[in-house]
Formats: C-alpha cells, sequence, structure tokens
C-alpha cells in the first residue's frame, strides 16, 4: 500500500492544475526538497541527508529565489 501510486492510475479527468499542485504538494512535499538537492539522483540522497540543514536550506532558499527571478524576467520579456 506505501506505493500505490505506481501500480494505480489517479488522475482526474477534467480535474483543476492548482488541486493536482496540492495534492502533489501534500503527498511529496519534504521530498521535493531532497530530490532538489540531490539533483534527480537517487544515489545522492544519502549524500544530501549527511549534508548539515543549514547548506540545505540556504541551497534551496538559492534555487527558489533563483526560479522566481527567472520567472519573473520571463513574464516580462513575454508581455511585450
Amino acid at each position: 500500500s506505501t506505493y500505490d501510486g505506481l501500480f494505480t492510475s489517479d488522475l482526474e479527468e477534467g480535474g483543476s492544475s492548482s488541486t493536482a499542485q496540492a495534492n502533489f504538494g501534500r503527498k511529496w512535499g519534504w521530498y521535493q526538497s531532497l530530490h532538489t538537492l540531490a539533483q534527480g539522483d537517487v544515489r545522492r540522497i544519502d549524500e544530501v541527508t549527511k549534508t548539515s540543514v543549514h547548506k540545505c536550506f540556504m541551497m534551496l532558499e538559492y534555487e527558489k529565489d533563483k526560479a522566481n527571478v527567472e520567472n519573473l524576467l520571463m513574464k516580462k520579456h513575454f508581455k511585450k
């Protein structure tokens, strides 16, 4: 039952993307950060979990700020 999502289809037809995003966030919350720090490589998860929390949080905050700036620049560019 831990891995039900691998063997069932839980995609909702006509469901909103905001609902899907909220459900994803609830299900995977902390794991999203771990995935980011491990650069999507499951072999790096042990290495990341041995890294100090301070280093991890600083990197995550940097990535978040960088993504926000890039999104603002893209929105500005496409408004023209």
